[in-house]
């Protein structure tokens, strides 16, 4: 069995994956999350992600100064353009990985790559509705956060939460061009034990 463990500190995984794992070895999304593999902490953190728009949300109306006020029309053009950038943009990350590399190689090429991935999907999600709160300040009109929010919010679940048609999804991206990514295989797989010392 092949453990990719890479030197500390350079952001390598440290697990050691059973090649061959695929969608149908996920424990779903809640057992996955005490698991204390790659996908389990991936999933954690996507939650927390979550949590903050609807903080934003909560707190809006002390932000938006007399925000009950009708905004220009044009105040809502902004937000339609963020969204349709993130819904063309967000799908074609990643890129296609190249054929070629060893299993090991590839699984940590992989892992970086779907990592990076399901940031970018969220930054460019979330970038939807944060957009909307200067709006409705400028505007003094707390519909237009609610418009960022109901358009950014569902992008934000879809794009970045990383379901197991999520991942999937990633992975048939890495994979179109003919390389064999193993990334089920690297967020399925268990932690590494810690190796004695002497």
């Amino acid at each position: 069995m092949y453990s990719p463990k890479t030197p500390e500190g350079d952001g390598g995984p440290d697990v050691a994956p059973v090649f061959g794992a695929g969608p149908g070895d996920d424990p779903g999304y809640l057992a996955s999350l005490r698991a204390g593999t790659e996908l389990g902490r991936m999933r954690t953190m996507m939650l927390v992600l979550l949590a903050a728009p609807v903080l934003i949300l909560a707190i809006m109306p002390l932000i938006v100064a007399d925000g009950r006020g009708d905004a220009a029309p044009w105040s809502y053009a902004p937000l339609a353009a963020a969204a349709l950038v993130a819904l063309l943009a967000g799908p074609r990350a990643p890129r296609p990985m190249q054929p070629g590399d060893e299993p090991g190689a590839a699984a940590r090429t992989a892992l970086m790559m779907f990592r990076q991935a399901v940031l970018l999907r969220f930054a460019l999600a979330e970038g939807v509705i944060l957009l909307g709160l200067p709006l409705a300040m400028m505007g003094h009109s707390e519909p237009v956060f609610l418009a960022g929010f109901v358009l950014g919010y569902p992008l934000l679940v879809w794009l970045a939460v990383p379901t197991r048609g999520g991942v999937e999804r990633i992975r048939r991206r890495l994979e179109s061009r003919g390389a064999e990514s193993h990334l089920w295989a690297v967020l399925l797989a268990a932690p590494a034990s810690p190796r004695e010392d002497g």
